[in-house]
């Protein structure tokens, strides 16, 4: 069983990441390379990393001279990659287990497996304010066991899970999913509704790199305007919205009648509860409430 560690890459220095697997690899004698694939990023960057990971056993180091996105980069390793499986990593994830690569080979010889999920967790100790958002909310809602995991086994993140080769390159990501966010929401859901093995392992990276408060939130309503146009142009079912806790909120509050109240809370306190958001000093539900205000804002912009 061959595996291409699949690593694409946008400004972040990978080698610490790649080292690792590739001692790994050495080490543990595995049948395994490393691809590594740079979505233009600036040229100071990819000389950076071309050049640290130059001469590296099991390696190979490609770059785009176009930004091509989330989706696209990643479907750009079926004919990049030659393993039967492929693990796709980001390229700002550190590993923590020495056993890491070891772990999965080991638990895909075991049965067959269309698709397996590590999972991710970020630090314990709390950052500074001004990137406490992403650091919270992904302590909160995203570090979770295989066994949390698995109770909504199709809701996985795009980093950190490796899927056999064939597969992947009959279900590829939806290249329409343009910027950030949710094209991992759809491909969950496209391999669910096509009935695609899922399994969960206990065996996370570790995301080191946190985004500051004010570019979290860019982020989370880029994601947003993804997420709408997803549920409103290709994943038009009821199914989908059942399985995306957002939507879910959104039609519950649509069908009782209280998107206006939705709207004048927001108008209310929307500013006052993005600055606080901002300043670090929050509560979950308070995201929540912005990201619901966000979707609202994007209905009734996209419907008009």
């Amino acid at each position: 069983m061959d595996v291409s560690v699949c690593i694409p890459v946008f400004n972040s220095d990978v080698k610490k990441l790649v080292t690792a697997l590739a001692e790994q690899i050495s080490h543990n004698q595995l049948s395994a390379e490393i691809v590594v694939l740079d979505d233009a990023s600036s040229i100071e960057m990819e000389t950076q990393n071309r050049a640290a990971l130059e001469g590296l056993s099991h390696t190979r180091y490609f770059s785009l001279p176009k930004n091509v996105g989330r989706s696209a980069i990643r479907n750009r390793f079926i004919d990049l990659a030659t393993g039967d499986f492929l693990l796709f990593i980001d390229g700002d994830s550190e590993i923590i287990n020495p056993n890491f690569l070891e772990n999965y080979t080991k638990t895909l010889s075991l049965s067959p497996i269309d698709l397996l999920y590590g999972g991710s967790v970020y630090s314990e100790d709390a950052p500074q304010a001004n990137y406490f958002l992403r650091w919270k909310y992904s302590w909160i809602r995203e570090s979770k066991s295989a066994q949390e995991r698995s109770i909504t086994p199709y809701g996985f993140k795009t980093n950190n899970f490796i899927i056999k080769k064939s597969v992947f390159s009959s279900f590829p990501f939806d290249e329409r999913i343009q910027g950030y966010g949710h094209e991992d929401t759809l491909f969950g859901f496209i391999l669910c509704k096509n009935n695609i093995v899922l399994n969960h392992v206990e065996n996370p990276v570790l995301n080191s790199c946190l985004d500051t408060n004010d570019i979290f939130l860019s982020k989370t309503e880029e994601a947003i305007k993804n997420l709408w146009y997803i549920h409103k142009n290709i994943a038009t079912e009821m199914d989908f919205v059942a399985n995306v806790r957002l939507l879910k909120a959104y039609y519950w509050l649509k069908n009782r009648g209280l998107l206006p109240l939705l709207k004048l809370s927001n108008y209310l306190v929307g500013k006052y509860n993005k600055r606080l958001l901002l300043s670090g000093r929050f509560t979950i539900r308070m995201f929540d409430f912005f990201k619901l205000s966000m979707l609202l804002k994007q209905a009734t912009t996209q419907d008009k």
